[in-house]
């Protein structure tokens, strides 16, 4: 129609009428309509050219033709040339800002009128109480709002629709539930307008409900079927989300590409992955998203396989991948902890251009850590031009998770310079990594943070507050964070059971579980680990029975591997072995290797070789590859001579490559964590520390205790065996520079006088061996 209306006014030209003030509105729409800007452009010169320049209509309409085609500037520059506007000339220039996003200047306009004195009309007000919504001027809105009831336009369905948007933008659903109630003439945009307010804030019920009520009464559009099933979508509501689809099919809708969109996204998020895959072939065009939807229904319902293949298609059909697909695939190989084809995404990712994107780098530095390669973590951290909370707070629990406690500790520093503020997740990152390492110090550091950022009354940070107290040797510190938490869950009062577990105190464990019941929370199986553990290591041996039969009797929870194994524990280390290995024999489930490696650490201690001969049989059985258990069983085979066994299991082990993880221990120092491992020569000092013990070998020249004398003939004579040293445990390490501590104590500044060179060993108030050559 437009281009008839256009054809018409070229015909007008060529017959060289004259066109008056009725003919350039309508022309000027048809401008607009069509949007062909230049051709508006040229009808405005000819309107300037036979006089129409001031004519209040043409004015307006050339205003609204600008805005329409997105020409603010050029709209502007009409309005201002105008000699004399109306209401409708304010109206058409406010609303061409509002509908382009422009919301200040369109605030600013309506601010002008104010003060040119008319009086705004319903047009007026539609058209900013958008701007007003969208900037959060709670305030302003409010007044229009007043000016709406002052100047009688309350009844008005447009203005009404207008303000329960504005309304459900501030969030405030109680007075946009308000108007809509009293609305008479509701229409399909009240419906709509209310039932999105509701699915934007989350009220997913309310939402639904208003949903039934339009069913009712009222036909459905394609924008009330779109949100539902966005609802239905984020909620998992598949029953009706399928309803809602038949009732399309049902009454001949023609699905857009955003309805369309919202059917496969559904479909895939309730993981009805056959009706997703149906609609997704059945569209006519394809973009990203219904794709990227049809991966992550895939992904996350363990479809890996299927989730890489329509990647490949995905290429394939020329779609170009985006963030959202890249980050869906990279999350994936982070469950699957395949850092080979997350290398490869990441290529794949370099090469499209998504390098730099910020939501990639995170789910990358994710992926990394969790698969073990936190030096590629560092690269891709290193690389980020402008890191945020996300990254940081990745990069930092990545190398917690990766047994880099130093490196997160650097990093959290670096961060509190350089970085972000500190959040909640920071915070439970870097928490364990102090419970790892037993570093109080920093411990205290990072609650004095949690206190200074307002933390302190969050339960997740209470709880890891606990947990690292109580790992640090601070049970009364973690004691006293439980009883100043205002709220506590089920792992608060876990991790005072675990804690009391820890420090043996089985009474008080089983009194805090019983309180915990009495608050009404219900325990879970871990829980019950908590507090058997606590029971085992307090020789509490019938208070731990009764609670693992009350996990089926009182809380019908089917014991798990993990009680099985506490279980075991507690009749071993009681002494009641052939009992632990009955009730072994009689579980519902098949034994694993720790449920035999509890019982075959107890054996060894009491001396049983016989039973352990036979659990020593039964995890072999098992083809376990853990270390600890083969060299156990090694040990218990060379003390009862059994050296051809013993043989076989060395032989075993090198053709397996199985290699024990080499023991650590660490020292806190001037608010440092040092950490000591097996064989480890990359401490710092290590090289003065080497020489100290190579040069106290001449103790004999100094008037020295019988008592230091023979630590330091233990030192040297362990310290010169090469074949020996790797053997040293690092808690050994840790025990020779104490010895070496004391020496320097009871010596003060000593100078060991040697063949060519001295060494002087001193003190210092820190407690640290300070070696000078």
């Amino acid at each position: 129609m437009f281009s008839k209306a256009l054809d018409y006014y070229n015909e007008l030209q060529r017959l060289t009428l004259a066109p008056d003030s009725f003919t350039f509105p309508s022309v000027l729409g048809a401008c607009a309509g069509s949007g062909d800007l230049q051709l508006g452009r040229r009808i405005h010169e000819h309107a300037l050219e036979v006089g129409f320049g001031s004519d209040l209509y043409v004015g307006n309409s050339l205003i609204n033709m600008y805005a329409r085609l997105g020409s603010l500037d050029e709209a502007r520059k009409v309005f201002d040339r105008m000699h004399h506007r109306d209401i409708v000339s304010w109206n058409t220039l406010i609303s061409g800002y509002s509908a382009n996003g422009e919301w200040e200047k369109s605030v600013e306009v309506y601010s002008e009128l104010r003060i040119s004195g008319l009086v705004p009309d319903c047009f007026t007000v539609e058209s900013i109480l958008p701007a007003y919504g969208c900037l959060g001027d709670v305030e302003s809105g409010s007044m229009i709002h007043g000016l709406v009831c002052k100047i009688g336009i309350e009844e008005d369905r447009l203005v009404n629709n207008g303000l329960i948007a504005m309304y459900c933008k501030f969030e405030n659903l109680t007075y946009a539930r308000r108007i809509f109630d009293r609305m008479m003439g509701r229409d399909t945009i009240s419906w709509n307008t209310m039932i999105d307010g509701y699915y934007q804030s989350g009220d997913f019920d309310m939402a639904l409900e208003l949903f039934r009520e339009i069913m009712i009464g009222s036909n459905l559009d394609l924008v009330t079927i779109t949100i539902i099933l966005h609802v239905c979508h984020d909620v998992g509501v598949l029953k009706l989300g399928g309803s809602v689809h038949a009732y399309t099919i049902r009454n001949g809708y023609e699905c857009d590409i955003v309805a369309l969109n919202a059917l496969v996204a559904m479909y895939s998020k309730c993981g009805n992955l056959f009706m997703s895959r149906k609609v997704f072939d059945q569209m006519d065009y394809i973009d990203s998203v219904p794709w990227n939807s049809l991966i992550s229904g895939y992904v996350s319902r363990g479809f890996f396989g299927e989730g890489i293949d329509l990647f490949k298609s995905m290429k394939e059909s020329k779609v170009r991948p985006d963030s959202v697909t890249t980050v869906t695939l990279v999350s994936m190989c982070a469950k699957l902890l395949d850092s080979c084809q997350g290398k490869g995404l990441h290529c794949d990712a370099i090469k499209r251009g998504l390098g730099s994107n910020l939501f990639v780098s995170n789910a990358l530095l994710d992926m990394y850590s969790k698969c073990d390669s936190l030096e590629d973590a560092l690269k891709e951290f290193e690389s980020m031009e402008t890191p945020d909370a996300v990254s940081w707070n990745a990069i930092i629990s990545g190398s917690v998770q990766n047994g880099n406690c130093n490196l997160a500790f650097k990093l959290l520093s670096q961060m509190k310079v350089k970085g972000p503020k500190l959040d909640m997740a920071t915070i439970l990152g870097i928490l364990p990594a102090c419970s790892f390492v037993a570093a109080k110090r920093q411990g205290k550091e990072i609650h004095a943070c949690i206190l200074k950022l307002g933390l302190h009354s969050d339960v997740p940070v209470g709880n890891a507050l606990i947990d690292m107290y109580s790992k640090c040797g601070s049970l009364d510190y973690a004691v006293r964070i439980f009883e100043h938490m205002n709220t506590k869950d089920m792992v608060s009062w876990t991790s005072l059971v675990c804690a009391y577990g820890m420090y043996g105190e089985g009474k008080k464990a089983v009194k805090a579980f019983r309180s915990m019941e009495e608050t009404g929370i219900r325990p879970d199986h871990v829980a019950f680990i908590a507090v058997m553990y606590a029971c085992s290591h307090g020789g509490l041996v019938e208070e731990g029975k009764m609670h693992f039969k009350r996990m089926e009797k009182d809380y019908n929870i089917m014991p798990k591997m993990e009680n099985y194994a506490c279980m075991v524990d507690l009749l071993a280390r009681s002494g009641k072995l052939i009992e632990a290995e009955k009730f072994i024999e009689e579980m519902p489930l098949k034994p694993d290797v720790s449920i035999w490696g509890a019982l075959l650490s107890a054996c060894r201690f009491s001396g049983e070789t016989k039973m352990a001969e036979r659990v020593a049989e039964k995890i072999m059985a098992l083809d376990s590859e853990n270390t600890g258990y083969h060299v156990l069983i090694s040990n218990i085979y060379s003390s009862i001579g059994k050296w051809d066994i013993v043989g076989n299991l060395r032989k075993f082990m090198k053709d397996k490559k199985m290699r024990k993880d080499p023991g650590f221990s660490w020292i806190e120092i001037r608010n440092k964590v040092y950490v000591f491992r097996t064989g480890d020569q990359l401490v710092e000092q290590s090289k003065e520390v080497y020489q100290l013990l190579e040069r106290i070998a001449d103790y004999s020249k100094f008037s020295l205790s019988p008592l230091v004398q023979e630590r330091l003939r233990i030192v040297y004579n362990i310290w010169t065996l090469d074949s020996l040293l790797p053997m040293i445990s690092a808690r050994v390490f840790i025990t020779l520079l104490a010895w070496c501590s004391l020496l320097v104590f009871s010596l003060g500044a000593t100078v060991f006088e040697g063949s060519s060179t001295s060494l002087t060993v001193r003190r210092n108030a820190n407690h640290m061996v300070v070696v000078h050559q």
